[in-house]
C-alpha cells in the first residue's frame, strides 16, 4: 500500500507536538513557568492540521470505500486509536487551560498535581504509540 504523504507529514510533526506538549510540562514542572503561548500554539495546530487530517482519513473509509478491507486488528486499532487520541486532545485542552490560570495565579500546577500530571503523559504516550503502530501496521507490514 502506497504511504500518503499527509499520514508521513502526521505522524512526523505528531512526535513534534509530543515533544513541545513534553517540554512545556517539565519547563513548568521545573521551573514554575508555563509556556502559554507555545502551549496554545500546540493546541491551535492539533486542531488545523492533526484533527483536520484524522476526520478526513476517517471519511476515507465510509461504506461507499468498503473495497479498502482491514484486518480485524487494524479496524481494532484504529477505532481506539481514533478514539483514544480524541479523548486525549481534549484532555489537553482542559489541562492546559486550567494550568494556565493556576500558573497565572502563582501555582505550580504540574509539581501540585505529579499523580495527575504523570498519568496524562503517560496517557498521551499510549495515544502517539498506538498512532505509530498503526501506521507501521498499515503501511510498512
Amino acid at each position: 500500500m502506497e504511504i500518503p504523504f499527509w499520514s508521513v507529514v502526521t505522524l512526523i510533526t505528531e512526535l513534534g507536538v509530543t515533544a513541545a506538549v513534553v517540554y512545556i510540562i517539565r519547563k513548568a514542572y521545573t521551573t514554575g513557568t508555563f509556556l502559554r503561548r507555545l502551549a496554545f500554539g500546540v493546541l491551535a495546530y492539533e486542531v488545523v492540521v492533526n484533527i483536520s487530517y484524522m476526520s478526513y482519513r476517517a471519511l476515507e473509509h465510509l461504506p461507499e470505500h468498503a473495497d479498502k478491507a482491514h484486518e480485524p486488528f487494524e479496524l481494532a486499532l484504529a477505532i481506539f486509536h481514533g478514539t483514544f487520541s480524541l479523548v486525549m486532545f481534549l484532555a489537553l485542552i482542559l489541562f492546559f487551560v486550567i494550568a494556565a490560570k493556576r500558573y497565572a495565579a502563582g501555582e505550580n500546577y504540574f509539581s501540585a498535581h505529579p499523580k495527575l500530571t504523570v498519568s496524562f503523559l503517560v496517557a498521551w504516550s499510549i495515544s502517539i504509540l498506538s498512532g505509530a503502530l498503526f501506521f507501521v501496521l498499515l503501511y510498512l507490514l
